[in-house]
């Protein structure tokens, strides 16, 4: 009503000056008139300003009609825009977790301008679809079903009706540098007479001593940690780390990257020495062929982590038609007797022995490390573009160790 009251005075105010003008602002054109020969006398320029003056009082009271109208709806409608919106803001703990992560939401710090009460309700994936209803409670949890970049949004509305939101990312992934002991004791290495290839031959018993491996793969994040750690691509002989056209890993600012939603996909494009210097800064050691085998078989003779029976959900593997590297920790279902990862599909990994056709007919029982010398390394676990025979455990491939590809990557081992 305050409004309306100084809208009524202005709009009076510009009344009382358009008269008081008495249309001067109109003479200038009737002068030009005379001087052109377009009215030929007192009366007929007087007829003509008597007209035009009551057509311009005409438009003149239509315009401020208009601006009165319009210029008391806009102020109106700011009136609006600077109504007290609350505030909304929430904070998450924690910011990055897994899959068996509860995540835990607090709007505490959400408030209302005009001081009426508040209410709250989330969209936890921001996709459009309220995953709970205004309720009074400032503090949520929930666990994602799935890995990668989410953003979580929050409504605030206050009684008034008025509301505000806001988003924030959680990055969901189970990569980390969790190691698993592998205890000591005997298995089966190798794959029996009419299965797998010449080089799986003859299947035999190895005796380990107990040992940590990297429950995970290496991720394109920490080979990034690792890269900026040392600032160079080449370890202490000179030898290329890894091929920055194939990996997912970047240089900004003097600092190494991983490209954003893949810092939890394995590395590739490391060569062997890439993978043993990393394996050295992070106070390991990559792991033997043997070892490798155990962790991924256990203690019987199974063909993959899981078991005997082929299951195309259960690893990264050409049949998934993903064709391209995945999340670390994607295919639980997967994991080996000791609850290892991805050691079928996802890449290849580099391990420490030189490869060599026929050394299991001379290994030794006890904790062998592969021949002494040889061309190629050894990689093991197939990789996304291997079809189910090329994931077996028994499954391997030599590889010169200056090689880098778009599936291979690497896990590390420690000792006891």
């Amino acid at each position: 009503m305050q409004n309306s009251n100084l809208y009524f005075i202005k709009f009076v105010s510009l009344i009382r000056a358009f008269h008081l003008h008495e249309f001067s602002m109109f003479k200038r054109p009737f002068a030009l008139l005379r001087v052109t020969g377009k009215c030929h006398s007192e009366q007929s320029e007087e007829s003509y300003k008597q007209l035009t003056g009551k057509v311009v009082y005409l438009i003149g009271i239509y315009t401020l009609l208009i601006t009165f109208l319009y210029g008391c709806d806009q102020k109106e409608h700011a009136n609006v825009g600077d109504e007290l919106y609350p505030s909304a803001s929430f904070t998450v703990s924690p910011s990055k977790g897994g899959l068996d992560t509860v995540f835990s939401f607090d709007a505490s710090a959400s408030f209302s301008r005009s001081g009426a009460a508040l209410s709250y309700r989330w969209d936890w994936d921001s996709d459009g679809t309220w995953d709970t209803s205004f309720t009074n409670e400032k503090n949520a949890t929930h666990i994602y079903e799935s890995l990668g970049y989410k953003k979580a949004k929050l409504e605030v509305k206050d009684m008034n009706g008025l509301s505000q939101s806001i988003e924030q990312e959680i990055y969901v992934t189970m990569a980390s540098k969790e190691m698993i002991l592998i205890p000591a004791g005997e298995f089966l290495m190798g794959s029996p007479e009419g299965v797998g290839n010449a080089d799986e031959h003859p299947q035999h018993k190895v005796y380990l001593d107990d040992f940590y491996i990297g429950k995970y793969e290496v991720t394109n994040e920490q080979y990034a940690e690792f890269l900026s750690a040392i600032g160079k691509n080449e370890d202490r002989d000179g030898n290329r780390l890894f091929n920055p056209d194939v990996t997912a890993v970047t240089i900004e600012g003097g600092k190494y990257k991983a490209f954003k939603g893949w810092e939890d996909h394995p590395v590739i494009g490391t060569t062997w020495y890439g993978a043993n210097a990393y394996a050295e800064w992070a106070e390991g050691r990559l792991l033997t062929e043997a070892e490798w085998e155990k962790s991924a078989r256990g203690t019987d003779s199974r063909k993959w982590p899981w078991g005997d029976l082929w299951a195309v959900g259960y690893c990264n593997s050409w049949e998934g038609g993903i064709h391209d590297t995945t999340s670390d920790g994607s295919y639980p279902k997967g994991a080996s007797p000791y609850g290892v990862q991805d050691m079928a599909g996802n890449v290849f990994e580099w391990v420490n022995d030189w490869y060599q056709v026929d050394y299991f007919n001379t290994s030794p029982y006890k904790n062998p490390k592969g021949p002494d010398i040889g061309g190629y390394r050894v990689l093991k676990g197939g990789s996304w573009v291997e079809f189910e025979n090329g994931v077996r455990i028994s499954f391997k491939m030599g590889q010169y160790p200056s090689n880098t590809r778009t599936d291979t990557g690497f896990r590390i081992a420690k000792d006891m």
